[in-house]
């Protein structure tokens, strides 16, 4: 699967789909096309969106806006600040990241989920997760060391760019907020 898609209209229909180094499928997480930029494609997920994976389902209680880099082994969700959790911002360290078409009009995302995850919290700042899941991955699934190395390398990376807002962890997201609820104002409204 190509890393970027070939087109990418706001509005559009994307589906993102999570999988396991094993195979099991993973989170799946239905959204909208907002566009593509230098950082690469932003998919907003509204409040009320169905998010499920096996043995486990919700509806999104905030709005999320997920980029899926142009480059780099992860996706980034933002989110609203309005999580009961003080959950600002999930990074999931990925691999596989690809794009398919969806029927007539839409895309799915996919990759493959690597455990580690860069996490943001009010009150509880920035911190990777899931260090023991991704070890104990690591012999179950018999990850590559030269993958493991690389995904390793890449959280570190990533707590210190999220720590230091570079881009896109600088607020990009924010105005992105705004287009999604656009898109879905102007929907309702037909």
């Amino acid at each position: 699967m190509p890393r970027r898609p070939v087109s990418f209209t706001a509005g559009e229909t994307v589906v993102t789909r999570a999988w396991k180094h094993d195979g099991q499928a993973h989170w799946v997480v239905p959204g909208l096309a907002l566009g593509s930029d230098e950082h690469g494609e932003w998919i907003y997920q509204p409040a009320g969106s169905f998010i499920a994976r096996p043995g486990m389902a919700f509806f999104a209680r905030s709005d999320a806006v997920t980029l899926s880099p142009a480059s780099g082994e992860w996706l980034a969700t933002f989110h609203s600040g309005e999580d009961r959790n003080g959950l600002l911002l999930y990074i999931d360290l990925s691999t596989a990241i690809g794009w398919a078409p969806l029927g007539p009009r839409g895309h799915e995302l996919h990759s493959i989920d690597m455990d580690l995850d860069v996490v943001e919290r009010a009150g509880r700042g920035i911190y990777l997760d899931d260090e023991d899941e991704f070890e104990e991955h690591r012999v179950a699934f018999g990850y590559p060391d030269e993958l493991t190395s690389a995904i390793a390398a890449e959280a570190q990376d990533l707590l210190a760019r999220v720590a230091a807002r570079q881009a896109p962890f600088d607020g990009a997201a924010l105005s992105r907020f705004d287009q999604g609820r656009a898109l879905l104002d102007a929907a309702s409204a037909r």
